[in-house]
């Protein structure tokens, strides 16, 4: 009980080493690259296949010798004894002369090279003849090799000399070639007796562990060379797919990047819609008013003194002279303002004007209708870009000059416009003036600021604003100049 209680510790203590240690080759192999992993396991594979694939060879290599050394000694054997043995074909033993005879022979130069002990079995398994008195005349079963051999066969193996009759065998030698061969009668298919030789195993077993050697070296050179080309196989491999995958990474990491601007400018592009809405009510607001508060007076006025003329001329049938050149006068003025709310809402020729011609366009046209001046630098301003972008461009322009004019007393207004080296056109207008606090919401009806953002925004770009009262106030307007930005183009 003690000892079995003992050996149930033993096992468990050596149990709970080996759980971590399984658990630690697991964890180790899961921290390997796919490439090690697979290699590690056909390292495995290629050894066992290997090893395997030497047993296998080293048996084949060991039965093939064994076959052909029984055979050669059986037939060279075969040529000595049989002719001593013929009387068997009669008789059921050996007479003395037959067995001093095959003493001689055992004793021969010629068998003793190869022969160091034999018997002589009768079919029905008794002991005929052997070097060891004692077992003539005693009858053991004929099984096994001596049984194949009675029906005809030759048989040959290496034996540990267990067997009840090899007491004499024993006593000299530890294993030998033991060789079945059946004894046939002169002229005939008869077996008349079967023949048990012995022979030292020495050269056989040289000769077995040399081609034995020979063929572990060609297995393992075999082996060797297969996982090498295999490693190469995988390593190369496994370098594709790290470099593809370090590209795939990459353009994920792009795509998303264009993913989150795409996200971005959506939801600027659907802000600046919803704006744009509201800018229009405005800007048709603005309109309104300024007819009505515009032409539409002065027409009212005009009606009136047409009404004031027509009763003057119905009463006296004369006069009205002065009163019609003061209608005149109301209706030049209507339509004075009529032109120039509809020439302000006009955009000029821009198709085919460079963006250098459309910035000087927009400066001069203010210079006429503020009388102010402004310095204009265009150096380095690419010469095509798309329509949509040279249409807000003069707009963003005119929108700018038009708020330094007004809040900036036309101090020191200057247009510079540049290619910015991002794709982008950057133009930027700048004055002197008082400045203004950019975090204070726009008064109402005041949409200049609010539009510039907008027109720039729906096109993908932005607008920048400073003011200070000791810096003056510069709007910069970015716009892209890709295709992209307008289906139209120059």
């Amino acid at each position: 009980m003690l000892r079995d209680r003992a050996v149930s510790l033993a096992t468990g203590a050596r149990a709970r080493v080996r759980r971590p240690t399984l658990r630690s080759l697991r964890f180790g192999l899961a921290n390997l690259s796919l490439a090690r992993r697979f290699l590690i396991v056909s390292l495995a594979l290629v050894v066992v296949g290997g090893v395997s694939l030497g047993w296998v060879l080293g048996q084949l290599i060991e039965t093939s010798a064994i076959n052909d050394t029984t055979s050669v000694t059986a037939l060279y054997v075969e040529s000595f004894v049989a002719p001593d043995l013929q009387s068997l074909a009669t008789s059921s033993s050996l007479t003395q002369p037959e067995i001093d005879s095959l003493q001689t022979l055992l004793g021969s130069p010629a068998l003793v090279e190869r022969i160091v002990t034999f018997r002589i079995w009768s079919t029905s398994g008794k002991i005929l003849y052997s070097p060891n008195p004692q077992l003539m005349g005693r009858t053991f079963a004929m099984d096994g090799d001596r049984g194949r051999a009675v029906q005809g066969a030759v048989t040959g193996d290496i034996s540990n000399l267990t067997d009840p009759e090899n007491v004499y065998e024993r006593q000299q030698w530890s294993h030998l070639l033991e060789i079945y061969m059946p004894i046939r009668a002169s002229g005939s298919s008869l077996i008349i007796a079967v023949a048990e030789l012995y022979q030292r195993p020495d050269d056989l077993e040289n000769q077995v562990n040399h081609d034995r050697l020979m063929a572990w070296g060609l297995v393992a050179a075999v082996a060797l060379l297969a996982f090498l080309a295999l490693a190469l196989v995988v390593h190369q491999g496994s370098e594709k797919i790290i470099s593809q995958d370090s590209e795939l990474r990459e353009k994920v990491r792009q795509l998303s990047t264009l993913l989150d601007q795409n996200a971005g400018l959506h939801d600027r592009l659907r802000r600046a819609a919803a704006r744009t809405t509201a800018l229009n009510e405005l800007e048709r607001r603005r309109i309104g008013s300024d007819l009505h508060d515009g032409p539409s007076q002065t027409l009212a006025f005009a009606m009136l003194r047409l009404d004031a003329v027509e009763g003057r001329l119905e009463e006296t049938g004369q006069g009205g002279n002065e009163e019609l050149g003061s209608v005149r006068a109301a209706l030049a003025d209507a339509l004075g303002d009529m032109r120039t709310i509809a020439a302000g809402l006009r955009t000029p020729e821009l198709e085919r004007a460079t963006p250098a011609e459309i910035v000087r366009r927009a400066v001069v046209d203010h210079e006429r209708k503020a009388g102010t001046s402004a310095a204009v630098d265009v150096e380095g301003i690419p010469g095509r870009a798309p329509l949509a972008i040279k249409i807000a461009l003069y707009r963003i322009l005119s929108e700018a000059l038009s708020n330094a004019a007004r809040h900036g007393q036309g101090a020191g207004v200057a247009v510079r416009v540049i290619d910015s080296g991002d794709g982008n056109l950057m133009a930027e207008v700048s004055d002197k003036g008082p400045g203004f606090d950019v975090r204070q919401r726009p008064i109402q009806g005041h949409l200049g600021l609010a539009g510039m953002r907008e027109r720039a925004e729906l096109l993908g770009g932005r607008l920048e604003l400073e003011s200070s009262a000791e810096g003056g106030t510069h709007v910069r307007a970015f716009l892209p100049l890709t295709e992209a930005a307008s289906d139209e183009h120059d």
